[in-house]
């Protein structure tokens, strides 16, 4: 039988506090423009946006590494940034939230950068109307690569977890993959998030697709129920993994684990969300989290669930606080099942 209430989750969330994360992976900075709508242009059919204010938010593995400094975990993130203003916003960000960035190396790249233009006329919300992505175009310096790595195997060995944030945009290149696997294949608890390239971290503790990431990896959209429980089956014998966490946005989320049937749990909190934006890196931070934590994958799922409920109702990228996390799990009648400790 589970065990519910405040009590139970809040001692839930607080066996989090202090553990140790490593985190590698593709750091971004979100800047949000806000403007009022004011004509339309002559120069071109567009509309024009008169600039009110900017914000600049952490976005990518960076957002996930917030999200579990956030808990209480004490994050190290590896990884590089450029040597450009975006980078070194990303880096003051980083620190503003408690996160250690003493692993994280400027380099001859390009910071990813995130820039959303939202607009409206005056006294009206201000919703989306642009996005600008300026990405590298060159992969890791095979240099910088192997630095990392050496980083991340030197470094798993004091730490609780190791997880990967891989959003594809080069800051996981094969020396960093390579290293991951050596560590799961060694015991050291691995958690990855991956976009595009989930069968190369084979070995890990847990992996954790969304709907389109598996659908791309099995070759059948998962269309239903049953599409997601083959799928999910499928993910973890492939991947060697010992669980497979397949989130599916408002149709909740799924947990298989090795030798266990499946699991699955409906969203937490309001059906009209405000904002997905970096919904999946909450899950991904609290997930780690509660392995570190010794809490299970079970709870794990339960828990991440909750915070996915609290970020989407916050515009852009956000973090669950444990005391956010507490109270949602109580409004839904949430269940925890025993652990250890």
């Amino acid at each position: 039988m589970g065990r519910s209430g405040n009590s139970v989750v809040a001692r839930a969330v607080e066996a989090m506090r202090g553990r140790r994360a490593l985190l590698v992976g593709d750091c971004v900075l979100d800047t949000y423009l806000y403007g009022e709508t004011v004509r339309v242009s002559r120069e071109a059919p567009v509309i024009v946006v008169r600039q009110e204010r900017l914000e600049h938010r952490l976005g990518g593995a960076a957002n996930a590494a917030q999200n579990l400094a956030a808990l209480g975990v004490e994050t190290r993130m590896l990884g590089i940034v450029g040597a450009d203003v975006a980078g070194n916003k990303l880096r003051a960000l980083l620190k503003s939230a408690g996160v250690d960035v003493d692993g994280l190396k400027s380099g001859s790249v390009t910071t990813p950068q995130k820039t959303r233009v939202l607009a409206g006329a005056f006294g009206t919300a201000r919703q989306q109307v642009l996005r600008i992505d300026d990405e590298p175009v060159a992969g890791l310096p095979e240099s910088y690569a192997r630095e990392v790595a050496a980083a991340l195997e030197a470094g798993a060995a004091a730490v609780d977890v190791v997880v990967v944030s891989d959003y594809g945009l080069g800051a996981v290149s094969g020396p960093i993959v390579d290293a991951v696997v050596r560590l799961a294949s060694r015991g050291v608890k691995v958690c990855v998030d991956s976009r595009y390239r989930l069968t190369a971290f084979r070995g890990a503790t847990v992996v954790k697709p969304n709907v389109p990431e598996a659908s791309e990896l099995v070759g059948f959209p998962l269309a239903d129920a049953g599409a997601v429980e083959r799928a999910g089956n499928i993910l973890l014998e492939r991947l060697a993994c010992e669980a497979c966490l397949v989130t599916q946005g408002r149709g909740g989320m799924t947990l298989f684990r090795r030798g266990r049937g499946s699991a699955h749990v409906e969203i937490v909190g309001e059906e009209e969300v405000t904002d997905v934006t970096g919904a999946g890196d909450s899950v991904t931070a609290t997930l780690s989290a509660a392995i570190a934590a010794g809490l299970g994958l079970m709870n794990g799922m339960l828990l991440s669930n909750c915070a996915a409920g609290v970020v989407v109702m916050k515009v852009g990228a956000a973090t669950a606080s444990p005391q956010e996390i507490v109270d949602i799990a109580a409004r839904g009648g949430v269940e925890l099942e025993p652990w250890g400790g």
